[in-house]
């Protein structure tokens, strides 16, 4: 579910909210049963995002999240590791736990069930595919002096 206000845009689902605060340039990810929020900037953010994204290309990892492999019946260790860009953000899987661990590296580790990261992955995906949502992102990244275009328009 979006909503939008003129300082924030935000989404939710049954395992987490995402804000996106417009005049501050952060994004809060609350992560509703782990009852913690971490604040992220555009790079942590894409970093998080790019994580999972990864994460969810290695189908055995999917299978077992899916559990069209049952994760009970993994040994014990068996583990999987991505890291994202420059480490800022890593996950560490143990199948036969049913965990995913996401390490922020600002010294922040939250332990997810199988669902809390599919529902961290579905609200990912849903903000990235949010036109309103990218825009904003895409602003962050503007220089605070303006484009030559923006220049030349002035004249």
């Amino acid at each position: 579910m979006k909503t939008s206000t003129a300082y924030q845009i935000s989404f939710a689902n049954a395992f987490a909210d995402l804000y996106l605060d417009k005049e501050n340039g952060e994004v809060a990810l609350d992560l509703r049963r782990q009852e913690i929020t971490v604040y992220l900037n555009q790079t942590q953010y894409q970093a998080l995002v790019l994580l999972i994204q990864q994460s969810l290309e290695d189908q055995d990892l999917v299978d077992y999240l899916t559990w069209q492999k049952d994760p009970l019946q993994s040994e014990e260790n068996r583990s999987f590791e991505i890291c994202g860009p420059e480490h800022i953000v890593c996950m560490a899987c143990t199948p036969c736990y049913e965990r995913v661990k996401l390490t922020f590296d600002l010294g922040v580790a939250v332990d997810l069930s199988f669902a809390d990261y599919q529902g961290l992955s579905g609200l990912l995906k849903e903000a990235q595919a949010d036109l309103e949502w990218r825009r904003e992102l895409l602003r962050w990244n503007m220089p605070d002096t303006g484009s030559d275009f923006a220049a030349g328009a002035q004249d």
